[in-house]
């Protein structure tokens, strides 16, 4: 993996991982030293160390992985992101002949990334901007642990934790405070606690750590100040926030901390960019399931839009009710690890089936292209044109996520079970 940080492509590696060794597999996990190191150890999987979250480490990690390869000597090679790929695509790969797979969970796929490698992405809407591959594309959604994570995990210690009465609500966001992508929302949601506040007895709790981490508590400061009591409380990174999942009456997120917050069934909020807010229920799913959890709205902040919705949800428990119900189904039925593990294995399967050994031409290409693109990128950082996260920026994927949901995407309807325990 290419971090081991805390984050949703990560976490998602690891849980495939163990449900892949419970299933009698022989696994083991290397990348770099992170907070993760410690889940993994938990698990029980072996681990190894390389140091893969820098480009500029890529020599010595080649060396290192394959150096791993030969050792553990695996049927298939699964790899994450851009730097791990690569590194094992020129390495084990092409010169020790290991079947390859790759998962990119970003928004989009880099074109230079090599073609005749089977190619995971998590959602149909990226599977269908993919340029022709040689290699198969397949989709895994983002994997959800429903059974470590359901509604009978208490919360009441996070509660107390964090002095929250029992009648007062609770609004959750558990998140990377990164500045791309989430810092614009995570203002807009205080701000937003701070005119419902008044209205009702209520309060927003933010779990994370980050980049904007600073930003974010100056703002929540001043928020608290200004109303004279706490309605918005930053509680720091937490490596389990089940409990904050938990507590909450309602959940605002994007990605895989929203399914997360659906196995715990809650009533949730997608959070996007660019002003984006919608309500999870049966009317928007349809639309989430086609271009994964998030969007792009039209402009501003949105705020009138997640107020209006806030006040909805929390004025109404009913309402709730019924929205964390479809929740709840939606994630067990078509986003739960198990359901993912089996086709985590049938993908192997179709890996080793497939393999053929990388075409000269494609390493020729791979090697002229990733050179460019990473020169390209030192060029940016010298001019300070540099982009944090290139491949999830916004003028790259607007306009697949605000292009309607084309008719020949037709889910399966999910089956209503009122299972909330």
């Amino acid at each position: 993996m290419h971090h081991l940080i805390l984050g949703g492509s990560q976490t998602n590696a690891i849980d495939l991982a163990t449900g892949v060794r419970d299933r009698g597999h022989d696994v083991l996990v290397a990348g770099p030293d992170g907070p993760l190191v410690d889940v993994i150890r938990s698990r029980g999987l072996p681990y190894e160390r390389v140091e893969l979250d820098r480009a500029a480490l890529a020599a010595r990690s080649f060396g290192r992985l394959r150096e791993i390869a030969r050792t553990f000597r695996p049927d298939v090679l699964h790899t994450y992101e851009l730097t791990s790929t690569l590194v094992g695509y020129f390495g084990a790969h092409r010169r020790d002949h290991v079947p390859m797979t790759m998962t990119i969970n970003s928004m989009a796929v880099p074109d230079f990334m090599p073609g005749s490698i089977p190619l995971q992405v998590c959602g149909p809407l990226i599977a269908s901007e993919v340029r022709p591959r040689t290699g198969s594309v397949g989709i895994l959604e983002i994997p959800t642990d429903c059974v470590g994570q359901h509604p009978g995990v208490p919360g009441s210690d996070f509660r107390t934790e964090i002095g929250v009465d029992d009648d007062e609500l609770l609004v959750v966001i558990v998140s990377r405070f990164a500045r791309v992508l989430k810092q614009q929302g995570l203002e807009t949601a205080i701000r937003a606690a701070a005119r419902l506040a008044p209205r009702h007895r209520m309060r927003l709790v933010l779990v994370g750590d980050g980049p904007a981490m600073p930003d974010l508590r100056v703002l929540a400061d001043a928020t608290n100040a200004e109303a004279g009591h706490d309605v918005a409380v930053l509680t720091g990174e937490r490596p389990d926030p089940r409990s904050a999942y938990a507590a909450a009456d309602v959940v605002i997120g994007m990605g895989g901390s929203l399914l997360r917050a659906m196995a715990f069934g809650k009533p949730c909020v997608v959070q996007g960019e660019n002003g984006f807010w919608r309500s999870l229920d049966a009317g928007s799913a349809r639309e989430f399931r086609w271009h994964g959890f998030y969007g792009i709205g039209d402009g501003g902040t949105g705020i009138d839009d997640l107020v209006d919705i806030l006040d909805r949800l929390l004025a109404d428990r009913s309402l709730r009710k019924e929205n964390a119900g479809f929740a709840l189904d939606l994630v067990r039925q078509v986003y739960s690890l198990d359901r993912a593990v089996d086709a985590q294995l049938d993908w192997y399967r179709r890996t080793l089936a497939e393999y053929r050994p990388p075409p000269v031409s494609e390493l020729a290409r791979t090697t002229v292209t990733v050179a460019g693109w990473f020169g390209k990128r030192v060029v940016r950082r010298i001019r300070g044109t540099s982009r944090e996260d290139e491949f999830n920026s916004r003028d790259l994927i607007a306009p697949g996520i605000r292009a309607a949901v084309p008719d020949s995407f037709t889910p399966e309807p999910i089956a209503a079970t009122h299972a909330n325990g």
